[in-house]
């Protein structure tokens, strides 16, 4: 197998899959300063808490400028995204998670609907099941111990058929594991995969960039909705692939 059926194979297996050193340290450290700074703007301008959720979630971020425009198309993270989800696949959403001490998403979840509830208690082959929708998370930040706040899965839950009880402890018998990582370190999870972020217990902020890729029938989910314009600037300088993983599509069987 090559490098890139190999990363197949886990994620269908496993439900998850990790890229070690996606990107190089002076992006990181770039895309982590902008995040900061639209967080200190959303603070301090009431205009701009729009794209703050929840206080953590840096909403849009291939708004803040084309360093996180760019890397939807990253390699060779995308061809994984495009083998998975196929050729027409684009982007849900994109956020920068701003996990600062004593905070995170510590309860368990997947994202979005539970898209085969028929799997509960059947053998399958996990190689027949689709996907529908993954999340393709960069570390901004090193997270090396449980303490600095890691995302969490359970694996193959995806192939459990079932929500996991939303809160902060898995059911009997249930093991998850942590995906510490260093900065530029990528993990794609499959969003039916039971996941969380533990709570960061340091005194050191966790930043995570996180993409949501999905079929081409998968809404995308920039707020606010309904009247959300793209700005010519996030289009500027886009090549035909970027566009498409932006949301340009051609007409298809609803228009």
């Amino acid at each position: 197998m090559n490098t890139l059926d190999l990363h197949a194979e886990e994620f269908r297996q496993q439900g998850f899959t990790v890229f070690r050193s996606a990107l190089p340290p002076d992006q990181v450290k770039l895309m982590r300063n902008l995040a900061e700074d639209r967080y200190q703007a959303c603070v301090a301008d009431p205009p701009d808490r729009d794209t703050l959720r929840g206080g953590v979630s840096l909403m849009r971020a291939f708004e803040f400028g084309s360093a996180f425009r760019d890397v939807l198309e990253l390699e060779p993270v995308i061809p994984l995204v495009e083998t998975l989800l196929g050729d027409d696949c684009h982007a849900i959403s994109q956020n920068v998670l701003r996990i600062p001490t004593g905070r995170s998403i510590v309860n368990w979840h997947i994202d979005d609907a539970l898209f085969f509830p028929f799997l509960a208690g059947l053998a399958i082959d996990p190689t027949e099941v689709p996907v529908y929708s993954l999340n393709v998370m960069i570390a901004l930040s090193d997270i090396p111990t449980d303490d600095f706040g890691p995302t969490q899965v359970v694996p193959g839950s995806h192939l459990f058929g079932r929500h996991p009880d939303y809160t902060s402890r898995l059911p009997s018998g249930v093991e998850a594991v942590s995906l510490h990582a260093q900065a530029g370190d990528c993990y794609l999870v499959n969003s039916q995969t039971w996941h969380r972020g533990a709570q960061n217990e340091t005194d050191r902020t966790r930043y995570v960039l996180t993409t949501a890729y999905g079929r081409r029938f998968i809404s995308q989910r920039f707020y606010p909705f309904l009247n959300y314009r793209m700005s010519p600037r996030v289009l500027n300088g886009a090549g035909p692939r970027l566009m498409r993983l932006l949301g340009s599509h051609g007409k298809g069987p609803y228009g």
